[in-house]
Formats: C-alpha cells, structure tokens, sequence
C-alpha cells in the first residue's frame, strides 16, 4: 500500500513565498507612487489655492479705484513698490463696501494691505491709524508699472499725474522657491463723477 504524504513540498512553498514576495513590492511601488503624487499635487494646488482669493481681491481693489469727485483729481500715487489710491473695500463688521485710502506693499517678507476709512472734506480729529492686512507670505517684492489712458503698452514705473491710469500692471515677486503668480493687469473703468 502506497501512502502519500499529505501537505506541501519544499518547492512549492518557495513558489508561493516568492510570489507574495512580488505582490508586496509590487504594492509598495504602487503606495509610494500614490503618496508622491499625493505629495506633487498638494504642492502644486495649495498655493494656487492661497493666491486666488488675493488675485480676487487685488483686481476688486484696483477696479473700485476712485476717481474723485469733480473738479479735485484723483488721488492715485504709485512707484514700482507700492501703491497709494482711495477705492472700496468690503467692511467686516457691516458687511457692505466702505471707501478707505488703501497702500499696498511688499514688505518683511510679505504682501500688506495698509488702510484707513476715506473721509472728504476737512477733518475735525485726528485720523484714525491704519489697519494693516497681510494678503500673502513668501513675497519678494512687488512690481507695479502704469500706463496712461490711450498711450497704448507705454508703461512707466512711477504715477504721479493728476489723473486715473489707464492700466496698472501688478507682479507679485514670489520669494525664492515659491511659485510664480501671472501678472494682474487692471483698467480702471471709473470716470470723475461730478458733484
């Protein structure tokens, strides 16, 4: 009587431990390409995520611009640093648009928003302090170049004419590493109102 073992020989033990073996690298390649592309695309999206709400704001700023009332000019003073203009500004507390002398800047490393409630007229106290904003980190500077109305791509690094720009080019100068931001160019669309 011919009586068989029953169970696994040696070899076909080593078969099955060796191809779990390639199941598991195979599976450790696929969770590290997973993670890395996990990894890529946060890094990619996050700050194209933190930079859409300033960009919003920038351009919302830029096109609110006031153009005074006649027959005084508008208040818009520039260099390729910073920018001083009146425009409108959402307020917090109430919800609706407020008009605020506003400067932006870049500065310690970082994009500020400077500004304090627009008053006309003659002020009977003292202003108020500016509020400060810091819209972004990791800045390294700012680019602004102006363009007057009708002269075309005629850009200059510096505004001090009594009148609206035609054009406000606006580079945010990323700090080293970070990603760079496309340059926001804004027209102003507002005209003089009159009293």
């Amino acid at each position: 009587m011919n009586r068989r073992s029953v169970g696994f020989t040696l070899v076909e033990v080593l078969i099955v431990v060796a191809v779990l073996g390639l199941v598991l690298v195979m599976l450790g390649e696929a969770v590290r390409i997973g993670l890395r592309g996990t990894v890529t695309f946060a890094r990619e999206v996050q700050p194209q995520a933190e930079m859409e709400p300033v960009e919003h704001a920038l351009r919302h700023m830029l096109e609110r611009m006031d153009p005074g009332l006649y027959p005084d000019p508008p208040v818009v003073r520039g260099s390729s640093a910073a920018i001083a203009f009146t425009t409108e500004l959402p307020d917090p507390d109430t919800g609706v648009t407020l008009t605020a002398d506003v400067r932006l800047e870049a500065t310690g490393g970082r994009l500020i928003l400077w500004w304090t409630p627009h008053t006309r007229g003659v002020p009977f106290v003292a202003p108020p302090p500016p509020h400060s904003k810091v819209l972004l980190e990791h800045v390294a500077g700012l680019n602004i170049s102006y363009a007057a109305r009708g002269t075309g791509a005629a850009w200059v690094s510096g505004w001090t004419l009594q009148a609206m720009p035609g054009l406000v080019r606006l580079v945010v100068v990323p700090a080293a590493g970070e990603p760079a931001w496309p340059p926001i160019v804004v027209h102003p669309p507002r005209e003089q109102a009159e009293e």
